[in-house]
This record gives structure tokens, sequence and C-alpha cells, in this order.
């Protein structure tokens, strides 16, 4: 742990020094460019300025995201955070002034605009009526208001949910209300079928630093609480990160509003009914608090806190073959049995502040940050039921010998084994940026210098207790998803184990840290011209990354068993309520007074050195990837018809530091030695969108951009290690190239004056380079850089030829006003995502294109025979659906949101497998997770102006989730069950 803090002491100090120098490049080149701006200045001075503010006319709430526009041209603007607007170099002559905003009445006023002048021009906007009746907006729909405003007026595609609108789900945390966004997948971490690792994740406009080995941002550490807006940009502009393969999900923290006073505190507890018992209640606090004393700042505060336990029950099945002299048969034998019961207790804090200066109505600065620490403590019990394969003789339903008999391995049986486990983990999440931005007659100029730093340690203590070779078993598989297990009469010991003879084997302890820090800065110019905006700027990213991991596996220097530790009350569970021993878990012993015996008496024990080294130098690390960047762009607009092309160049260089080491053909460590590696590479990213508007709320988008995706850091460490005692080598590859995707969307949106919007969107990604795990087997002869002979197995990670994610999203929110009496009163958020892949992973056998080339086929186009050799992407779900009504009268609001999301592969195969059913063949044994669905109820009602009652209920239905190898017919694995969770709560707003 020392050497990590020194480390991240090393890469602070070395990014301030290379980000000063960067960044004060950056300043030089711009003030040359600021110099040439004003050279013309004068053009500018011939033409005037329009500004303003845009406020509700019943509170006085700046209006967010207001559309103004000047009638027969193609300039306008947009509102700010404060409500103000602003429109440069207008000629001078008179016009109409027109404001639109979602959910209020259109305004128009008739302005006259002098040559060098500014013109104030404010206005206040009423809500819309119907028939002559005014429709209420409510502070939800007012919300979401502003964010489908920001949706709208955008350039590029994305998706824009308030606050509000989370607050209307039973959600906890960001994962969780990103998965109610079109394209999202279950549970929030897949975009568009390409993993969440590959999106960047910024805080605030802040990159956040990783949470793992990979580069992947935890997002369900961070509570709802916290967020103000959710954006998931889903087609990058020239003027961000190209790391966005999956695109960009944002979090806008609480922050003061339209300048006005702002205090909500919310309070609440609740309970998952079936394991209360074990891991306690839920609660939840948060309170936010932003003002504008003057006209010149402002600052927010908000502070959040969730103690927020869940639980699972697990009936585990793997599968073998039998094994003989000859090495082991085509799978078709139960060769483990397991159930568990698992409960975590995470506790997270997380605390934000924003500071905004505006000394004048040019110049604008802030400084912002988050601050985000979890600590969960998780708990498992597990107990198994091992047959010994060899015992099956030829009956696949029970092992051993029912006659007495015996072979030559007859005293050799099966066993029983029990594993309990706790983790403790804790997550630090911190951003802080600072930054201006100034709003002269003739440009924008917006610079930010920041820092995100990620931190993810863990400890894993890990008990392994097994009766020794005594029993055999009788297996019903009838129904293979609920088989059933009794020891075997004819065993040695035919009883079912007393906790005495359940003996301890070992301790496996695990300690695992990475630390990632970014610092970036960036500069910005833009320029308007006569139909648009011209933009350019630079920017550098610099990330350091540390990853350890260390394997502590050690044995006891007496004897110990289950009955020697404590058990916690209510110390047995029986696994969905079934009855008999198999679902059984008959003791839970307090695992936090086992990791303190463990601590306290770490002397006694006896630590493997193979095994530490087998996991400890090949997680040890050490990544510096440094990325500059330059952009240049333009926005051209005519009154009905919007283009934005841009170029964006980036340059990387990267250096990475890993360790080498060999086990000898006896297993014994030889030692270990540092290994490093460096390079670097450039790319260009085109970009190219229209948006055409068909009407004052519908447009048409087309879009093309290209992006980038860079290999995870554990998959970049240069480690090597050759164990000659089992003649395989695993290494990681640091040459691995980048993935690189262009990426084409077409998009038709109309948006509802009641405020809503209606969208169907196609998009398709073009994928170079994508990485997989491989497992080969390799014949080194003659010479060669190893120095090995004969045949190896290898593990490591190779670039993919070619991936192709293609699909289409639906999604429908509007409020139900055409119905006809209090039916009026509902309304609906509703989407559908349709996601499909294909990918070379390098198998030469025929895979399923889940029907793509047999279409093509049948349309008489060419098809690649190699086409069909290709396999989906992990952990994509081709179809999810989210569908939510809800209802709202007067202070009463309820809905119900229902998800279901289709199965998924979740994990590849390595290699071949032989199988025996359905019929015998060699087959990748995939892993799947099969369909997953969820109902919730969310009611929320105002006693006054001030105080609101609030109820959740999630995961209703609490249904069962399955996964399972290849068929899930015959090779099921998991079968798992959440409970259900109930929250009730208080919410005060000023």
């Amino acid at each position: 742990m020392q050497r990590s803090g020194s480390i991240f002491t090393k890469d602070f100090g070395s990014a301030l020094r290379l980000i000063g120098r960067s960044f004060f490049s950056i300043q030089f080149v711009g003030a040359v460019l600021f110099v040439m701006m004003l050279c013309t200045a004068s053009v500018f001075a011939q033409n005037g300025t329009i500004r303003g503010e845009v406020k509700e006319a019943e509170t006085g709430e700046a209006l967010i995201g207001a559309n103004v526009i000047l009638q027969g041209t193609s300039k306008g603007a947009s509102t700010d955070i404060d409500g103000r607007y602003v429109i440069r170099n207008v000629s001078p002559e008179e016009y109409t002034l027109i404001f639109r905003y979602l959910g209020f009445e259109s305004k128009d006023v008739q302005i006259t605009v002098e040559a060098g002048q500014t013109l104030t021009q404010n206005m206040e906007m009423s809500a819309t009526t119907v028939q002559g009746e005014e429709i209420q907006i409510t502070a939800q729909q007012r919300g979401q208001a502003r964010a489908l405003s920001e949706q709208r007026k955008s350039v590029n595609i994305k998706n824009v949910i308030s606050s509000e609108q989370i607050e209307s789900f039973a959600d906890n945390t960001v994962t969780d209300a990103l998965s109610r966004i079109s394209g999202m997948g279950h549970g929030g971490t897949n975009i568009r079928g390409v993993g969440a690792g590959s999106a960047n994740v910024t805080m605030d406009g802040q990159r956040m630093g990783a949470t793992g080995g990979n580069r992947s941002v935890d997002l369900s550490t961070i509570s709802s609480d916290m967020v103000q807006d959710l954006e998931v940009i889903k087609v990058i502009t020239p003027d961000m990160d190209a790391d966005a393969l999956a695109g960009v999900i944002n979090i806008n923290t609480r922050r003061p509003v339209g300048g006005e006073r702002d205090l909500n505190i919310r309070l609440g507890g609740g309970l998952q009914d079936r394991y209360v018992r074990h891991m306690g209640t839920n609660r939840r606090a948060s309170i936010s608090y932003g003002d504008s004393p003057s006209d010149t700042y402002s600052f927010g505060l908000n502070f959040s806190y969730q103690r927020d336990p869940s639980a699972n029950e697990v009936l585990r099945t793997e599968w073998g073959g039998q094994k003989s002299f000859e090495g082991y048969g085509p799978m078709d034998r139960l060769a483990n049995l397991g159930t568990e019961l698992n409960f975590s207790v995470p506790q997270r804090i997380g605390t934000g502040l924003q500071f905004t200066f505006q000394p004048s109505e040019v110049s604008t600065y802030h400084v912002q940050g988050m601050f985000n620490v979890q600590n969960r403590t998780r708990y498992q019990y597990a107990l198994s039921y091992n047959p010994r394969l060899e015992n099956y003789i030829e009956n696949p339903f029970y092992t051993g010998f029912p006659d007495g008999g015996g072979g030559p391995d007859a005293e050799n049986q099966g066993t029983m084994s029990y594993s309990p486990r706790m983790d403790e983990a804790t997550i630090h999440q911190y951003t802080v940026q600072a930054g201006g931005r100034h709003r002269l007659d003739n440009m924008d100029i917006e610079y930010k210098l920041g820092w995100g730093h990620g931190r993810f340690n863990d400890d894993q203590y890990r008990m392994s207790f097994e009766t020794r070779s005594r029993q055999e078993f009788i297996f019903d598989l009838e129904d293979r998803w609920n088989p059933s297990v009794e020891i075997a009469p004819w065993s040695r010991n035919p009883s079912y184990p007393e906790p005495s003879q359940m003996v301890f084997q070992d301790m496996d302890h695990r300690i695992n840290s990475n630390v990632d820090n970014d610092f970036e800065a960036s500069i910005d110019f833009e320029v308007p011209h006569r139909w648009g905006e011209f933009k350019f700027g630079s920017s550098s990213s610099l990330t350091y990354k540390r990853g350890i991991g260390e394997r502590l596996l050690r044995e006891y220097s007496s004897n110990l068993d289950v009955s020697k530790f404590q058990q916690i009350e209510n110390g047995s569970w029986q696994i969905f309520n079934r009855a008999g021993s198999t679902y059984q878990i008959p003791w839970l012993i307090d695992l936090e007074k086992a990791r303190d015996f463990y601590i306290t008496q770490t002397p006694r024990f006896q630590t493997d050195l193979e095994e530490w080294a087998l996991s400890t130098e090949t997680s040890d690390y050490f990544a510096n990837e440094n990325t500059y960047a330059a952009y240049v762009m333009g926005n051209f607009e005519v009154e009905w018809f919007t283009v934005l092309g841009g170029l964006r160049v980036e340059h990387t260089f990267n250096k990475y530091e890993g360790r080498e080491s060999e086990i000898s053909q006896s297993g014994i460590f030889r030692g270990a030695s540092d290994i490093s590696n460096s390079n670097s590479y450039t790319n260009f990213f085109p970009n190219l969108q229209t948006v055409f508007s068909l009407g004052d709320l519908t447009n048409v988008r087309f879009a093309y951009s290209r992006s980038i995706g860079r290999p995870s850091f554990s998959q970049l460490n240069p480690y090597i290690q050759r164990n000659y005692s089992t003649r395989t080598i695993q290494r990681g590859n640091p040459d691995l190239d980048p993935m690189l995707s262009n990426n084409f969307d077409i998009l038709f949106e109309h948006y509802f004056m009641n405020v809503g919007q209606f969208t169907v969107g196609l998009f398709y990604k073009d994928m170079k380079d994508f990485v997989f795990s491989s497992t080969e087997i390799v014949d080194y002869t003659g010479d060669n850089e190893e120095g090995l002979t004969g045949r190896w197995t290898v593990d490591g990670f190779k670039n993919g030829e070619e991936a192709k994610v293609y699909g289409a999203e639906i999604s429908w929110q509007q409020k139900l006003e055409f119905l006809p009496g209090r039916l009026g009163n509902l309304a609906t958020y509703s989407n559908y995502s349709y996601a499909q892949s294909i990918a070379d992973v390098g198998r030469q056998e025929e895979q399923s294109t889940h029907g793509l080339a047999e279409f093509k086929e049948l349309l008489g186009m060419k098809v690649d025979p190699e086409y069909k050799y290709v396999t989906p992407l992990e952990g994509q779900r081709p179809h999810v659906i989210n569908a939510g009504l809800e209802y709202s009268e007067g202070d009463f609001f309820a809905q119900v949101s229902y998800q279901w999301a289709a199965n998924a592969l979740s994990s590849y195969a390595g290699e071949q497998t032989a199988i025996a059913l359905p019929q015998p063949e060699e087959v990748y044994l995939d892993q799947y997770n099969d369909a997953a669905q969820d109902l919730s109820l969310t009611v929320r009602y105002w006693i006054n102006s001030s105080f609101q009652i609030w109820f959740d209920a999630s995961n209703i239905l609490n249904n069962k989730e399955f996964n399972y190898y290849y068929d899930a017919d015959y090779y099921p694995y998991t079968t798992e069950l959440d409970g259900r969770e109930i929250t009730l709560g208080l919410r005060y707003r000023l």
C-alpha cells in the first residue's frame, strides 16, 4: 500500500508539470489566435448584439434551454443555466425575436438592432393553454422540460433525463437511473450493445477516474440523490474526447438552477423483507442547497448518504465428463452442485460543491468538485457437493458401487465443502475542475483544468472447509434446473456431516488495489459567422494507472473445523425456501470474528509462496497514457437545415510496466523482474452531422462519427509468466491496437408542447481491432524468442478482425391529455431498444449470425463465406423494454414501471468442449444470461407546498434469474433469487 501511495505522489507531480507545459503551450497558441481574431473585430463592430434573460411568468424561475430565434435568419441562441442568452453579429435592422420552450406558450417581440450597440431583451413565458385552459406544469414536467429542451437544441444525438424524472422511479444509484434510458441495456451497464468500459464517463464535464483494472467507472457507487440530470451522448462532436466508443455518460450534480435559492432534504428507510434479519434496514438521507445571493455569484452544496443492503440466493451446477485413464469423456455428468447465500451492505457518502463567479455579462468563472466514497462489506456462505467424476462408472445419476463392490479407486470418494467468505471493499471517486468562459462580442473563449481520481481497494477473506473423502452421491436430474442430491447409503460416511466433520483447509486472502488519476486541460474558441459558428481548440489528457494484486493462500498450523467458529443469530438458511438438505446451508458463521481470528493468528498461518507468485506477479502493473488533441469544427445553419462538420486529431503516447516471472518444472517460484513497453500512435476522427427541421418541434438527424476504444490497462499490462510445471504461459499484450469504430446514426424526433417526445432511431457501428481473450496451443520448435520447446498453452489477448453492432431505439414520453376525464391525467414513459452484433473472435467453426447472413442470401446478396464464423459481443442483450405508466392529479403522483431484457451471451469459452447432450459434438460452452424482468412502483404525495411523502417498491415480481452454458435445456449454470425492496420517506422543499 505504501508503494501505491508513492506512485500516486509521483504521478501527481509529473502530471502537474506535464499539464503545465502543455496547457501553457495551448494558451500561447490560443493567445496568437486571439490576436488574429481581434484583427477582425472591426467587422463585428458594424453589427449589434442581443442579450437577455428568459423566466417563467408565474414563479420568476429562469427557463434553461429556451430557444431564442431571430425570425427570417439562421441566428439564435439557447438560454444557459441562469436563463441568459446572447446573439451576436446581428445586422442593424428591425426583427421579430421569437421565444420557444416546451410546455410554454411561444412569445415574439419586435426589436430594432443598431450598429455597435447591445440590446437587452428579457422575456417572461407562461404555461401552454389547451382549449382556453392553462396546462398545469408540475415540478417533474418543469425539470423534464429543461432536459428535453437541452436534448432538442443539441446539434448531436443525445438523451437527457432530469433529476425530477429520476425521482419518479425507484432507483437508488446512477446505474439504476441509466437503465431507464433507451439504448442503455439492462442494468445501465451496456450502451447500444457495447460494454460500459468503452464509454467516456464524466462528472460535470470532468473525466472520472476508473475504479477497476479496466477503464469502466462503477456508477452503482453514486447515489441518484446527487444528480441534477444525466446526459447520454450517443454521437460525439469533434470538440469531445474521441475515447468514447460506446458514447459519453455525463453526470451533472445538483446545483443552483436559474439563480433561485433552493433547499431540498430527503429522508427515508426501508427493507428487503426476506433478508432483513441478516443485513438490517435501508437508510437514505440527502440535502442540497443552492443560492445566488447576488447577480455576480452563485453556489451549490449537496450531501448524500445511503445504506443500501442487498441479497440474493443462488443454486449453482457445474457439468463435466466422466474421467478415465484415457481422459475425460463427453460432458454429461454433474460435476458440482452448490448453494449460496450472499448479502452485501454498501454505505455511500457523497458531497459536491459548485461555485460560479460572474463579475460581468461577459465573463464567468467556476470551481466545482465531487467527492464520493463507498464502503461495502459482502458476506457469502456456500455449500457444495463434489462428486468424484471417476466414480460415476456408467450411470450418470449416482457415484460409487451400490452392490458394495469396488475398483482400484474405491477408497476415493467425493466430498462436501463449505466456503464462507467476506469481502471488504472501498471505492473513492473524486473530481475537481476550474475554468472560465468569456462571451465577447466577436467570440467565446473557454478553458478548463481538471482532475479525476478513482481508487478501488478490496480485501477478500475466503475460508475453505471440507469433509474427508467419505461420500458418494445420488442425483435426481429429472429437472436439471432444480436437481436434488442425497448422500448414498453405500458411502463410508452415509450421514450428513456434523460441524466438527467440516475440516478447515485454508484461508485464501486476496488483496486488490487500483488507483487511477486523470488530469485534463483544454481551451476552446468559438467564433460566430453569418450562418453559424466556427470552433477550434486543443486539449491534453494525462492518465496514470496503478494496479496491485496479491493472493495469500495460507494453511493453519493446528486442527480447525466449523464447530470452533461462532454462528450468527438465525445461523442457517433454506435456499428458495425449498425443503430438503440439497437447498440447506446449515452453518452461517460470524465472518467478522473469523476475520479477526485470522488477523490475530497470522503468525500461525503458513503461506504458499508459489500460489502467491502465480497471482501477484501477473497483477502488478503501472501505466502512463498521455493524449494530446486538436480539433476544428463548423456549424452552419439555415432556417430548416443545420450541418456540423469537423476533424479531431489525437496523438497518444503510452508506457506500461509489469513483471516477468517463472515457475519451475517442480512448481517452485524462481523469481521475477521488471518489464516495460512503450508505444505511440496518431488517429484522425472526421465528423459530419445534419439536422433537418420538419417543423418547430420535429427533426430528422443524420450523423457520421469516428471514435476509439482503448484496451483495458490489465490487458495492456506487459506481464509474462511461464509455468514449466503446467507448460502454460500467461501474458498481457501492450502491443494491442485500439479499437476504431465508424458510427452511423439516423434519428427522427418529435416533441410535444405538453412536455414529451416520440423518437425512432437507427444506428450502425463498424468496429475494427476489438480485443478478446484467447487460449491457444503453441508448438515451439527450433530457435524462438521464448527459448521454449514442445507444446505450451498460451493465455493472452488479441485483436479481432472486426465487429459490427447495429440496432434501433424507439421512445415515447407524453402526457395523455387527449383521453377523456381523469384518464387525461395519465402519462407514459416507455422505450424499446434493439441491439445486435457480429464479431470475429478467431473461431473457425460456424457460429450463428442471428439470421443476418441468411437474410442477405435470401435477397440474393453476396455473403463472404467467413462471415458466418462469428459470434455476438459479450454482455449484449438484443431486446430491452422499459414501460412506465404514471398518474398525476394535484399533489398526488404514482407510477408503475416495468423492464424486460432478453438473454445475452455473458462470457466467451476459450476452447471447444465435447458434450453428450443433446447430441455428441464439440462446441464452445459460452455462458449466457437468460431474460430478466423487473416491476416497480413509486408513489408521491405533497402534504403541503413544502413536505412530500414518498414510497418506493422495487423487484415486486421477485422472479428467479437464470444463467446457463450453451443450451439452457441441458447445461444450467445458476438460478438466482433477489428479494423485494420497500422504502418509505419524507422530503422537504423550500
